[in-house]
């Protein structure tokens, strides 16, 4: 086989990406359960969210909601009785301050036991004035009656509408009725009184629901009661799990209910045990419901259960039930054991399904950290698809493909700075792709066993499971479980860098005898800081060294991975064959730019070639070498892919030579040309300009 030399070492990058379009915002490139993710959750977002912090009292601590509502489909409204009950923490309470949006009118606040309680409700604040000051650990439980219409704001919070199945005839035969909540972030108020934060989870919650009896109802846990009450309905849905007041949920419509069991395999109840679980589908009764005969979807709920508990660790609700509820946004919300999907497709439902681990049991402590939710979900995407190529050809690529594109257009650091505007909390690029690709960098520097041992590590943490977390939860599991100091790795993608690394690469190699070579890469990162704040993102880096067999396909001959942490180094290593080619991070498992500066660095060898005239190039290229003997040269010229694309012979004599090269049948791009002799070869880069 001829010697070859290595000309510069250049990226080659594939990009393709579904793009699918935001609801109520700028089209961005997000996959399907992303897009639909943040669509549910800014669905309403030209709507300005009338809050951003909670007014209820810090030293309360809700234990128990029970949610006793008459929804009335004619008129929108709903007429409430809640308890809420709670443990006095840190200091004595006095008065216990919910929040309520001032669109709901309290008509009477009672204790539990029996005995009104004086109450105002100025703005969003409910205030009840408890008999006497509260010692800390005493159990407060209150009755709050009320009514109202909520306003719909924000994203959405509970909202009422109708639907058509016969669009095309007018009137309307058949109009449905259909009511649902979303209420991430600040949305529980608008409709029932809570401490509406994350940080404060109820240990476990109830939901009556009584409607007109045509409809049914959809909510968390486990459907304990289905009572006829004259012409309507009470349903009684009881959760024994901790819960945030924005994962509680109502959905109510003219359903098909829709009953499976996700049966856990043998390899997976070895580890965790056996499992039945209850798979509960509401889906709009209509033609066109997304449940019967549909390949994929909430067909595959118990197909994603599987490959998600093996990365996951086991269900997290498993003596209640998952499922979904049909509703009209476009998207989903991860609604625990229940979660509301507005169609059927696959990555929704994956997306929404990891929820139940990452939102669910561990819930952000504070919205800041909202990339522990949205983050590990949309990377669940990737995993579903990965576990299944042969079932979804092509999907994997693209998902991951996708998101990785999406990362780079995120802006801000991952932790949020502003948690008070909808389109920035739920930023697709940000919170969603870039949290993603923050754990699929990870992946990359721990190994897949470690990294599945982290994830099942981090949602059965004593500290944080079935409560809350925040960044440093996670890396501290991070940490513990690889053996790794992630300081660096948390501080440039989480915490405090913005951006992603420009890398630049100079390569070279020369004949050091005995059959090895020794090749040099210099790598520098040239992000700037208008670009990114971090100035060296500190990152292992794969270089890989390839040969071009006489099939014009290249073949890996030498992979290194390098620890990076200087704006400019070089790594030094050898081979056994002569390389072709070297490519810097082929793979993409780092968040990077596409374009890599070669700098060409060639070491004397003959055919030495001296010049290329023009460049670039709109049609011939005077090629100018030197040889140092007598004899034919081999000319060939490769695309950006190591493809072969044009080739020819010249005979030389011994000194400087030159030739032209007709480019006319070459498309614009970047080109290699490689001269070889019996003495060895070499490469320059050229362009082509059409």
């Amino acid at each position: 086989m001829p010697g070859r030399i290595l000309a510069a070492a250049t990226l080659v990058l594939s990009l393709s990406v579904s793009v699918v379009p935001s609801h109520a915002a700028p089209p961005q490139d997000l996959q399907s359960g992303i897009d639909g993710c943040r669509a549910a959750k800014i669905a309403f977002a030209s709507r300005t969210a009338r809050y951003s912090s909670s007014a209820a009292s810090s030293n309360f601590d809700a234990t128990y909601y029970h949610l006793n509502l008459n929804i009335a489909m004619d008129d929108d409204s709903i007429v409430g009785l809640v308890r809420v009950e709670g443990r006095v923490v840190n200091s004595s309470l006095t008065t216990l301050t919910l929040d309520l949006a001032p669109s709901m009118h309290v008509t009477s606040v009672a204790l539990a036991a029996g005995g009104a309680l004086a109450f105002t409700h100025p703005g969003a604040a409910l205030n009840i004035t408890l008999p006497g000051s509260q010692p800390v650990g005493t159990l407060v439980a209150v009755d709050i009656r009320y009514r109202g219409i909520p306003v719909v704001d924000g994203f959405g919070n509970f909202v009422f509408g109708f639907r058509c199945f016969y669009p095309s005839q007018n009137p309307c035969p058949r109009p449905m009725r259909y009511a649902w909540s979303l209420s991430e972030p600040y949305g529980a108020r608008e409709w029932w009184p809570c401490k509406d934060h994350p940080s404060d989870k109820a240990d476990s919650s109830r939901m009556t629901v009584t409607v007109p009896s045509m409809y049914r109802v959809g909510s968390n846990g486990l459907l304990v009661g289905e009572t006829i009450n004259g012409p309507n309905t009470t349903y009684d849905w009881l959760s024994h799990y901790p819960i945030a007041s924005y994962l509680i949920s109502v959905a109510v419509g003219d359903y098909v209910r829709y009953q499976d069991t996700y049966n856990r395999s043998a390899a997976l109840a070895s580890v965790y045990g056996p499992l039945s679980l209850p798979l509960d589908h509401l889906v709009y009764n209509d033609t066109t419901n997304a449940l019967p005969g549909t390949p994929e979807g909430w067909v595959l709920t118990a197909d994603a259960l599987e490959v998600e508990e093996g990365w996951f660790g086991p269900y997290p609700f498993a003596t209640e039930k998952y499922g979904h509820s049909e509703v009209t946004f476009g998207g989903g919300m991860e609604h625990q054991t229940m979660s509301s999907i507005g169609g059927g497709s696959t990555g929704v439902v994956a997306h929404e399904l990891a929820h139940q681990w990452y939102g669910d049991k561990i819930t952000p402590q504070r919205w800041t950290h909202l990339w522990l939710s949205e983050g590990f979900a949309s990377y669940a995407e990737i995993l579903y698809f990965e576990a299944r190529k042969a079932q979804f050809p092509g999907r994997y690529e693209a998902v991951s493909e996708g998101q990785y594109r999406s990362a780079r257009r995120a802006t801000g650091t991952l932790v949020l700075e502003d948690t008070t505007n909808v389109n920035d909390m739920f930023d697709g690029y940000r919170v969603y792709a870039k949290g993603s690709m923050v754990l699929y960098m990870l992946r990359y520097m721990v190994g897949d066993n470690v990294f599945k041992q982290i994830m099942q590590t981090y949602a059965a943490d004593p500290a944080v499971r079935y409560g809350n977390a925040v960044t440093a939860d996670f890396q501290r599991v991070a940490e513990q479980v690889s053996g790794l100091d992630l300081d660096a790795f948390f501080s440039q993608w989480v915490t405090t860098g913005t951006g992603y690394p420009r890398y630049a690469a100079a390569t070279s190699w020369k004949d050091v005898g005995g059959g090895t070579y020794e090749v040099k890469v210099t790598l520098q990162q040239q992000q700037t800081s208008s670009q990114s704040n971090v100035s060296v993102f500190k990152m292992p880096v794969d270089i890989v060294v390839y040969d071009m067999l006489p099939s014009d396909s290249l073949v890996e001959i030498h992979r290194e991975t390098v620890q990076n942490n200087l704006r400019s180094q070089t790594f030094t290593f050898t081979v056994a064959q002569a390389p072709f080619q070297v490519l810097v991070d082929p793979d993409k498992k780092i968040l990077r730019s596409d374009s890599v500066v070669a700098l060409a660095a060639n070491v004397p060898a003959y055919p030495a070639i001296s010049l290329l005239s023009p460049v670039p190039t709109k049609g011939g290229l005077t090629v100018q070498y030197t040889v140092d003997r007598d004899g034919p040269v081999d000319v060939h010229v490769y695309d950006i892919a190591g493809k072969r694309v044009l080739t020819g012979r010249t005979t030389a004599e011994k000194g400087l030579q030159s030739f032209d090269l007709d480019t006319g049948t070459l498309a614009s791009g970047v080109y290699f040309l490689r001269l070889s002799s019996a003495q060895g070869s070499s490469h320059r880069k050229f362009v082509v300009v059409r």
